[in-house]
């Protein structure tokens, strides 16, 4: 079956095409947006768990003038490399910058990321600090982990389970379904679950990522407000206010790190109308 990153979204501008980049072990699935004044700069665009790499197209209001926009698939998305174990941060984002000088692109320090694509932007951004000028993260994960992520990736039988889990789909779904109406299941996550358990290929798509990134994890508290306070107004952050998947108390964890936003939505920050306020935010913490 075509999963949700499968499938291109519609009415994608002519000269957005999906390619592929190989270094190592790692494949990375890309696409490119210019402007028509073309030129090597690019903004880079990491997308939202299970969605196509082009929904990040929806951010080029965000984008500097005259700057193009690289939007690649994360882990286990499309024909990006997705395993039962972790992948190395820094291989990762080595693998970018090999991507783009291949394209013969220069990088202009600005990033973007959006849920999942969030919680890598901000994990790149305190990894190698000095290499950007602007980070735009929208309901980032990475912030929180939740008790049910927890248990399945950080601990030792809790990645056992996963890696045989797609073999107990429909078990999972009865003890979901169980957990839930005992109110031990919050509402998001089950229904997340219960999404992502529909088939066999979506839930091994789940689990591939969630190990893939296993590593890809921000610093928390002091280390983070460290690294704000030597790279000062760099990073800012959007929540929206409705959003039931990234709460937006989440928010709090950035106290005295950056600046942080919230706009009258749920988790769907890519609307055009959220969009143009987070180009010209009005509302903060």
């Amino acid at each position: 079956m075509n999963l949700p990153p499968d499938s291109k979204p519609k009415n994608l501008p002519s000269e957005v095409r999906r390619q592929v980049f190989s270094r190592g072990e790692i494949q990375l699935e890309y696409t490119l947006w210019m402007p028509p004044s073309g030129g090597k700069k690019v903004n880079i665009a990491l997308h939202g768990f299970s969605r196509p790499m082009e929904d990040m197209l929806a951010a080029r209001p965000l984008l500097q003038e005259n700057a193009g926009l690289l939007m690649v698939h994360l882990a286990a998305h499309g024909q990006s490399s997705g395993h039962h174990r972790p992948l190395e941060p820094i291989e990762w984002y080595m693998a970018m910058d090999a991507l783009m000088e291949s394209e013969g692109l220069e990088f202009n320090g600005t990033l973007i990321g959006y849920s999942i694509g969030g919680r890598i932007a901000l994990h790149w951004w305190t990894l190698q600090p000095e290499r950007f000028s602007r980070v735009t993260l929208l309901a980032p994960d990475g912030l929180v982990k939740n008790f049910g992520y927890r248990c399945a990736v950080d601990t030792l039988i809790g990645r056992a389970w996963l890696g045989q889990s797609e073999r107990q789909r429909e078990g999972l779904v009865s003890v979901g379904t169980w957990l839930h109406n005992k109110r031990l299941l919050p509402d998001h996550f089950y229904q997340f679950s219960m999404f992502h358990l529909e088939t066999r290929e979506m839930w091994s798509m789940v689990v591939d990522c969630w190990l893939s990134l296993r590593r890809f994890w921000p610093p928390t508290g002091q280390a983070m407000k460290r690294i704000a306070t030597a790279h000062p107004n760099v990073l800012e952050a959007h929540f929206g206010e409705r959003d039931r998947v990234i709460l937006p108390a989440n928010a709090r964890k950035l106290d005295g790190v950056c600046t942080v936003h919230f706009h009258p939505c749920g988790h769907g920050m890519l609307k055009p109308d959220i969009i143009s306020r987070v180009a010209a935010p009005s509302s903060e913490s």
